[in-house]
C-alpha cells in the first residue's frame, strides 16, 4: 500500500469516527499553563471516550459537570468535526454573552489551525474563512456561528446542532431553549453543558420542564431521532468512577453527569483539599461537588464527600443487629433510622414532617418503620431509640412531653448528648474515619433526601458566623437542621459522649444472629 493510500484510509477513519478525530487531530489551549499552553487532547481519559460515544448515540444530551473537565473543548471539537466533514451543516454555539460565544468559535478555529499536517494534509481539509462569531467552510456550505443567549437570537434559524455552554448561569435559558424546539423536532442535535446551579438547566437535567417556573407549562419536546445503537457504557447508570448517565423519560435528554473524580489525576485527596482552600465553600460545593442548590453559610460538615459517603444503591440492614432510631421534635419533627455495621454507621432512612406535633408524628413514623423493616418488629429488642434529653421538658404546643409521648408508644428512650459540640463532633468523627473495608459513614441518598441536602451545604452556619465567638456558633434552624439533630442523637451515644454534668450516657448493646439463629449479646459498641 503506497503512502497516499495510507493517508486516504486514515482520513476516511477520521471523517467517519469523531473519536479518531479527537485522539489524532485535536490540540487544546491551556492559558493557565504558561510553559506549555498548547496540549494534545487527553484521549487517555476513559470518560472522554465514553462521552464521545454517548454524544454519537444521543442527539439530545446534557452535561452537568465539575469544572476543568475538558468538556467545553470536547464538545467544540465534536461540533467542529460535524461541520468540517459533512456538507450543509449549521452549528450554533450559544453562550451568556456575544463575546463569550465568539470565544467558543475561536476555539473551534484554533483546533482547525492546529490539526497536524502529517495526520491530515491541508489539501484534504475544507477551506475556511472566519470573522467575529463565525467560522465558515464555504466549499461545503457548512458553518459554525456564535450567539448570545436570548429569546430571539435563534428563532430565525434552523440548526443542525446547538451547543449551549454554561447554561445554568444564563438569565434567558428558558427562552433560548424554546427557540431551539424547531431544531430538535427536525432531528437536530442539542448539547447543554454547565456546572450545576438552580434554575432552568436544573429543570432540564431532572426532567421537570413541565413544572418549571411555578408550575407554568412548557411545550415538551417528544420523539426525535432514535439512537441507532446504545453504547455498552450507557447500559450501566454508573459506568465508571465519577460518571452517572441516564435518559429522561419525558424530555428525552440523555444526562451525562460528570464529577471531577472521573479524571484519575484528580482523585487524590490533596487535589480536593487544595481546591477547597482556594475558594468559598459554597462555590466549591457547586462547581466541583455537583451541588445544585446554593447555600450562603459555611457547611456544618465540610468533610462530607458525596462520592465517598453517599451510597447510590440501597443498603440492606443486617439481620440480628438492632436498628438505631434518632428523633427530633418541634413543629417540624424528624426521625432517622441507622445501623452500625461493623465500624461503619449506615444511615438507611429518614422521615420528616412540617407543622406536625409529636403526638401524631411518632405513631406515623413507627408504622412506616414496621412496614419498611419487617424483620425488626420487637420495639424493645430490635430497636434503640435516641432523643434530645431536653425532650423531657419540651412541649409541642399543648401535647405534653415528647418523651412521655414516645413512652406511650412503647419506646424506651436513650438520651443523646445535650451540648452542641459533642453532638457535631460525633457525626464528624464517623465522617473522617475509615476502616479496613471503607469509610465509617454511609448514607443511602435516595432514602434520605433532606439529610443529603443538609450534608451538601443546607445544614449550615449563618453567613456572618465567622464574626461569632466559636463556642456560640450554631447552625441555622430550618428544614435541614431537624433530621441532622436526630442523627446526632444516635452518633453522640455511639461515641459515648458525656453528659455535661459528667454522667455517662447509656450505650446500646448489640446482638447478632448465630449459625443456629439464636441471638447472642456481645460487648458494647466500641468507641
Amino acid at each position: 500500500m503506497d503512502n497516499a493510500q495510507v493517508i486516504l484510509d486514515r482520513y476516511d477513519r477520521i471523517r467517519n469516527d469523531p473519536w479518531e478525530f479527537l485522539k489524532t487531530c485535536v490540540y487544546t489551549l491551556d492559558q493557565v499553563d504558561l510553559s506549555c499552553p498548547i496540549k494534545k487532547f487527553p484521549a487517555h481519559f476513559g470518560y472522554l471516550y465514553a462521552y464521545t460515544r454517548c454524544w454519537q448515540a444521543y442527539p439530545r444530551i446534557l452535561v452537568p459537570k465539575s469544572r476543568r473537565m475538558f468538556m467545553s473543548w470536547e464538545n467544540i471539537a465534536l461540533y467542529l468535526w460535524d461541520a468540517m466533514f459533512h456538507s450543509g451543516r449549521f452549528e450554533g454555539f450559544v453562550s451568556r454573552k456575544e463575546e463569550a460565544a465568539d470565544d467558543l468559535v475561536k476555539r473551534a478555529e484554533f483546533i482547525y489551525d492546529h490539526i497536524p499536517e502529517d495526520v491530515i494534509p491541508r489539501d484534504l481539509l475544507p477551506r475556511k474563512s472566519s470573522k467575529f462569531c463565525n467560522l465558515i467552510f464555504p466549499d461545503i456550505n457548512s458553518q459554525i456561528q456564535g450567539f448570545p443567549q436570548g429569546a430571539d437570537q435563534l428563532r430565525q434559524f434552523t440548526f443542525s446542532g446547538i451547543l449551549g455552554d454554561e447554561m445554568a448561569f444564563w438569565e434567558h435559558a428558558q427562552a433560548m431553549y424554546s427557540s431551539s424546539v424547531p431544531t430538535l423536532e427536525g432531528g437536530g442535535r442539542f448539547t447543554g453543558v454547565s456546572s450545576p446551579a438552580p434554575g432552568f438547566f436544573k429543570a432540564m437535567v431532572h426532567d421537570e420542564l413541565d413544572t418549571f417556573a411555578g408550575g407554568s407549562k412548557l411545550k415538551l419536546v417528544s420523539g426525535g431521532t432514535k439512537p441507532k445503537f446504545q453504547p455498552t457504557l450507557v447500559a450501566d447508570r454508573y459506568p465508571m468512577d465519577g460518571v452517572e448517565v441516564w435518559v429522561n423519560p419525558k424530555n428525552k435528554f440523555m444526562v451525562f453527569q460528570l464529577h471531577y473524580s472521573a479524571n484519575p489525576e484528580k482523585r487524590d485527596v490533596n487535589y480536593r483539599n487544595k481546591i477547597r482552600s482556594e475558594m468559598p465553600s459554597a462555590q466549591y460545593m457547586q462547581e466541583y461537588e455537583l451541588q445544585w442548590d446554593s447555600f450562603s453559610g459555611l457547611p456544618v460538615y465540610p468533610d462530607f464527600v458525596e462520592r465517598t459517603h453517599a451510597s447510590k444503591e440501597k443498603i440492606l440492614p443486617l439481620a440480628g443487629l438492632p436498628l438505631l432510631r434518632g428523633w427530633d421534635f418541634g413543629l417540624t419533627p424528624a426521625c432517622v433510622v441507622a445501623q452500625l455495621q461493623g465500624d461503619t454507621l449506615v444511615v438507611l432512612w429518614e422521615k420528616t414532617a412540617k407543622n406536625q406535633g409529636a403526638e401524631s408524628f411518632v405513631p406515623e413514623a413507627l408504622a412506616a418503620c414496621n412496614a419498611l423493616f419487617v424483620g425488626w418488629s420487637d420495639k424493645k429488642n430490635d430497636w434503640r431509640d435516641f432523643a434530645d434529653p431536653s425532650g423531657v421538658a419540651q412541649k409541642d404546643t399543648d401535647m405534653g412531653s415528647c418523651f412521655k409521648i414516645m413512652g406511650k408508644n412503647g419506646l424506651n428512650v436513650i438520651p443523646g448528648a445535650v451540648a452542641w459540640e459533642p453532638r457535631r463532633s460525633s457525626v464528624e468523627s464517623f465522617l473522617i474515619r475509615n476502616s479496613r473495608t471503607g469509610p465509617c459513614f454511609q448514607i443511602v441518598g435516595a432514602e434520605c433526601p433532606v439529610l443529603m441536602r443538609g450534608f451538601r451545604g443546607g445544614y449550615r452556619y449563618p453567613e456572618k458566623a465567622e464574626k461569632t465567638e466559636p463556642t456560640k456558633i450554631r447552625p441555622l434552624k430550618d428544614e435541614h437542621s431537624h433530621p441532622h439533630d436526630a442523627l446526632q442523637m444516635i452518633t453522640s451515644v455511639l461515641l459515648k459522649q458525656k453528659h455535661p454534668r459528667g454522667r455517662p450516657i447509656p450505650t446500646p448493646q448489640y446482638g447478632f444472629m448465630t449459625r443456629d439463629n439464636k441471638r447472642e449479646e456481645v460487648a458494647e459498641v466500641p468507641a
